[in-house]
């Protein structure tokens, strides 16, 4: 039995139409995706930042089909600045800094929690603990900062308050020579400037853990950049939390990658992912970004308490709507698609 030939051509005809309608569409779509610019990413001198260097050199950015552009920022107030004027989409901040950045008219974007200190931001002195701070010269990181904001939580807990002690404001990595030369009794410290000092035989008198949510790390973007990007920015936080599942199943491998990447000795990288709690997508839905949650682990919670800090101060003018700053979307469609 022969085939009619006119029915034949007709096949490969709508055939043929088939093909070049699917090879224009990928073509359109590869096109979309190669002009996108990088996303410019800072990340500061801290451990579980450092993260996104494992997503970038195992290849998950790639893997979820984003382009980053990471850059190590030493300096992290001139990182604060650089972001205000546009020379980075997003950063690894912490969210007391973004509230601020909101207040002064950058419009960003909470998207991530990516770590609570736990262990980490220790408070080191001269003295055995935190009582004995009365009368003493005490630094931080800035007065009416998150460093200021944080010794005086801590202090609540014994009792005092910022009338018992003397603030001196000293940069975090001077802090240890601060110490060892008398000027202070004690500082707020973070890894890995925290090891010089405990070198020296001072003592730990507190850290993080006994005021939660105060020392927060999250991922920020500038609003429009979410707006036009969103699954960029989903994609950002999907290979970092993939980063932070290869982390807990290749240590050694990662640590290195680190390491090679920042700078930072192995030890001082170990110490820092210990002393705190890296977030996940189930911890970020169900806690930092519940809305309903009345606890200082939700972002809203704690926002607040940071926004009357610093209202009190003068250091913010325009109070926060932290419904518009958290952007919880990313967050809760990646645990959707998880499960």
């Amino acid at each position: 039995m022969f085939e009619n030939p006119s029915k034949k051509m007709h096949m490969i005809v709508i055939s043929s139409i088939i093909i070049i309608i699917f090879l224009s569409s990928f073509n359109i779509v590869s096109a979309q995706t190669s002009n996108e610019k990088p996303l410019r990413l800072s990340v500061g001198i801290w451990p579980p930042n450092f993260l996104a260097y494992v997503a970038q050199e195992k290849g998950y950015f790639e893997k979820n089909n984003v382009d980053v552009n990471l850059t190590l920022a030493q300096d992290y107030a001139g990182t604060l600045t650089d972001y205000a004027n546009g020379e980075y989409d997003g950063m690894f901040v912490v969210y007391s800094d973004a509230i601020i950045q909101n207040s002064e008219g950058i419009d960003t974007k909470v998207v991530f929690n990516t770590d609570i200190a736990k262990d980490a931001d220790p408070i080191i002195g001269n003295v055995d603990n935190l009582t004995e701070l009365k009368g003493k010269k005490v630094g931080v990181d800035g007065i009416n900062s998150f460093s200021h904001y944080y010794i005086l939580e801590s202090l609540k807990k014994v009792g005092l308050d910022e009338g018992d002690v003397e603030f001196a404001s000293i940069p975090v990595q001077n802090m240890s020579d601060a110490l060892k030369k008398g000027e202070i009794d004690a500082g707020h410290f973070y890894n890995p400037y925290s090891l010089d000092a405990l070198k020296s035989e001072f003592k730990i008198l507190s850290t993080g853990a006994i005021v939660p949510g105060v020392l927060t790390t999250v991922l920020a973007f500038h609003s429009d950049v979410v707006e036009q990007r969103p699954n960029d920015i989903k994609n950002i936080i999907k290979s970092l939390v993939e980063a932070k599942e290869d982390y807990e199943k290749n240590k050694e491998q990662d640590i290195k990658i680190m390491s090679v990447k920042t700078g930072v000795n192995k030890t001082d990288i170990i110490k820092g992912l210990d002393d705190a709690e890296v977030m996940d997508l189930e911890h970020n839905s169900q806690i930092s970004m519940n809305k309903e949650l009345n606890t200082s682990a939700s972002l809203y919670t704690s926002g607040n308490s940071i926004a009357d800090f610093f209202a009190e101060r003068g250091v913010i003018s325009k109070y926060p709507n932290f419904q518009y700053i958290i952007e919880p979307k990313f967050v809760n469609e990646l645990l959707i698609e998880k499960k």
